[in-house]
């Protein structure tokens, strides 16, 4: 199916000549110099094909002849490689290694322009033929020696003709028929295609996955002979014919490439694209699963393009739903039925892990994510500068150690980004690393308590009603009288009277006593409401503070021993709602 729709998605691509995607038998390679050849073979000039960003040489991006995946070993490819490859020259102390590599791609070139009577082939044999590897003869272009050793790839151009040697005719013709014989010798029944004819021993390599091999990396292989089967090798285990396999690598690489359908969640690479042309709402699903632009302070961090119509739409869809509206169908410009492929791909040493593959049609998705916003929703702090409908990778970051994204828990993105694609439970992973992030350091912010709300309010829902339901609200809710959540605001409020008494403390209870008092709160709290008759002698508006502790200490009858997990959790959203409550414009005269 996967494989099914990425293939789909390319046949798509290439009928628009102006999608960028590369066609059959050709990729995306990162060039840096073109060789600029005579029709007689000399090389003439040497183009740099690189941009100077903030002091760093960045490559230009070409569809190529499709590159092989190198190992280990001499594997040449086709009109576009190193300079190792090309002019036999290396910075690697190996000139032998070099050697025979320059031969391999000289032998590689002999073999596929056998025969091509093109004036460009005949100008890159020829330049092989007499170059002696290892050197440049050139004088005018030894000072380039030290950055053509950088590694990057070269390419060729005839001169006096437009675009480069592997864009001619007569040349793709030529490449095309060498990879279907080199193909031909294995034939088999596409298991996508449903067509007999020679399949792909090695499929394409994907790069772009944050953490894999930068040579890239593979969906479908078999490295051990264990998961072979019936004598068959390599990919002829799962048999994907090899136009088939080049179009799904293509597709893939070009998702991965760009920055309206993908997406970095934790370690998971999300790609998202719709069944057909769908460029406004593949737009608004991309703004769901990363809404930071609808932030107005906050920059998006990754270069994703984003699109402020399809940012707006999702503003005014969130509004409307919270409100009880339903916009989807009264938007004529969007097709709630389309239907999109959302894939989580994650690195695992040379092969891809597939976190999460969901299809669904548009209108579903977009009731998925507001159901999720609406989950998470909770009051933000007076002036602050919080997200009201934070990312995934937002709420990863709440969970890791120091905010870094190296620390976020192993397949927990995908998890969660899995559970909010189908309305499903969040992972208790999330719920109990947020809970330990907060005891460690004391801080409990809107995204947190959101997750926390969000989480046992999805829980009630799912597997029926839990004990202190009504206190899974927005902001405060003082009918409630769920233990957990009124000592989480009898902890806020002797909090603010300890505040209150002794401004510019350096550390408040909160440093001391919140862990234990969140999980043993008989421990706790009697010295606790011991210190706070003292500390309510120097608070200027002690009755009002003596008036709140008896309102919460009326619906307490005693002080656990202990919280379970869940009752943890209604502890630190009482502490929040109570904590949000002291700073918020009362509309009661009185108060």
């Amino acid at each position: 199916m996967i494989l099914q729709a990425l293939y789909d998605f390319y046949e798509r691509m290439t009928a628009d000549p102006g999608s960028g995607m590369p066609k059959t038998g050709y990729s995306k390679a990162k060039v840096f110099f073109a060789l600029n050849l005579s029709a007689s073979g000399d090389l003439l000039d040497l183009f740099p094909l690189y941009d100077v960003v903030k002091n760093k040489k960045v490559a230009r991006e070409l569809d190529v002849p499709e590159q092989i995946k190198r190992s280990s070993g001499i594997s040449p490819n086709f009109l576009c490689d190193n300079s190792a490859y090309v002019l036999g020259i290396d910075e690697k102390g190996k000139p032998e290694r070099a050697l025979k590599a320059f031969e391999a791609f000289l032998q590689l070139h002999e073999e596929v322009f056998a025969g091509v009577d093109d004036e460009g082939a005949q100008a890159v044999l020829t330049f092989l033929r007499r170059r002696k590897p290892g050197v440049i003869d050139e004088p005018q272009w030894s000072d380039a020696r030290n950055e053509l050793l950088e590694g990057g790839n070269l390419v060729f151009r005839l001169d006096g003709s437009p675009g480069y040697i592997h864009d001619r005719p007569s040349v793709q013709h030529a490449w095309i028929g060498y990879t279907a014989k080199r193909e031909s010798s294995e034939k088999g029944q596409c298991l996508v295609t449903g067509e007999w004819g020679p399949v792909a021993r090695l499929h394409p390599a994907i790069k772009g996955v944050w953490g894999a091999q930068t040579a890239g990396a593979s969906l479908v292989s078999f490295n051990k002979d264990s998961f072979e089967s019936y004598g068959k090798e390599q990919s002829i285990n799962s048999p994907v014919a090899s136009h088939v396999a080049s179009g799904y690598g293509a597709a893939l690489n070009y998702l991965l490439g760009s920055k309206r359908n993908k997406v970095q969640i934790g370690d998971t690479a999300t790609l998202f694209w719709a069944e057909r042309e769908a460029s406004v709402e593949e737009s608004i699903i991309g703004t769901l699963i990363d809404p930071a632009e609808l932030e107005d302070d906050e920059a998006p961090k990754d270069g994703r393009r984003y699109d402020p119509l399809a940012a707006e739409w999702v503003r005014q869809v969130l509004r409307d739903v919270r409100d009880g509206n339903h916009v989807l169908d009264q938007d004529a410009r969007l097709d709630s039925s389309v239907r999109f492929y959302i894939l989580g791909l994650s690195p695992n040493a040379a092969r891809l892990s597939v976190r999460f593959w969901h299809v669904d049609t548009f209108g579903s998705l977009v009731e998925r994510f507001v159901q999720h916003f609406r989950d998470m929703s909770i009051q933000l702090p007076v002036g602050g500068r919080w997200p009201e409908y934070p990312a995934i990778w937002r709420i990863l970051k709440e969970t890791a150690v120091q905010g870094e994204r190296k620390n976020v828990l192993p397949q927990l993105g995908g998890t969660l980004a899995r559970s909010i694609l189908l309305g499903t439970a969040y992972p208790q992973a999330l719920y109990q690393a947020i809970l330990v992030r907060i005891r460690a350091e004391h801080e409990i912010n809107p995204v947190r308590a959101g997750v926390i709300k969000a989480h046992l309010l999805r829980n009630a829902r799912i597997y029926g009603s839990i004990k202190g339901e009504e206190a899974l609200t927005m902001a405060l809710n003082d009918q409630s009288t769920h233990p957990g959540y009124l000592l989480g605001r009898l902890f806020a409020l002797l909090e603010k009277v300890q505040q209150e008494a002794l401004p510019g403390i350096n550390a408040t209870i909160r440093d001391r006593y919140f862990g234990a008092a969140s999980a043993t709160p008989a421990s706790v709290f009697p010295l606790l409401l011991r210190n706070a008759q003292h500390h309510l002698a120097k608070v200027e508006y002690s009755i009002y503070l003596e008036k709140k502790f008896q309102e919460i200490m009326a619906g307490l009858s005693e002080f656990p021993a202990h919280l379970n997990l869940n009752d943890q959790g209604f502890f630190m959203l009482g502490y929040y709602h109570q904590r949000q409550s002291f700073y918020t414009k009362k509309n009661d005269k009185e108060e």
